[in-house]
């Protein structure tokens, strides 16, 4: 009888916690970014210099941006994702551009992506800029 009532609470909770998540990752519409590490604005050079940032659409990662490793060199490299997937089975990026970020202080801040931000991040040329 334990192991019957165990493995209905073990059920219930799995299948609980799968209908949260759902939840969670289909209420927001368009792209949003997330902060996944700090942030960090250097004081020497009033840039960031390092954190990552993760563009999502629809539950699927469209771009990664890594600003660094703490060095004041402003530059950061742009990831393009396809289907929800960044690296390829051997690790490297799938699609990969290192791009100038404007050192003005600014930090950076989760939610909706706006189209101006969308043309950056999308623009084989450039990355978004805080």
């Amino acid at each position: 009888m334990k192991n019957i009532f165990l493995f209905i609470t073990i059920a219930f909770l799995f299948a609980g916690c799968c209908k949260l998540k759902k939840l969670d990752c289909h209420k927001y519409d368009g792209i949003h970014k997330f902060i996944y590490e700090p942030i960090v604005i250097s004081e020497d050079c009033n840039c960031i210099v390092a954190g990552k940032v993760k563009y999502l659409e629809n539950c699927e990662t469209v771009a990664l941006i890594h600003y660094g490793d703490g060095s004041c060199d402003n530059i950061a490299t742009k990831i393009i994702c396809e289907y929800g997937e960044c690296y390829n089975e051997d690790g490297a990026p799938i699609a990969a551009i290192d791009f100038v970020v404007d050192c003005n202080g600014n930090t950076i801040t989760e939610g909706p992506v706006n189209s101006n931000e969308l043309n950056q991040l999308f623009d084989p040329n450039l990355g978004p800029q805080p």
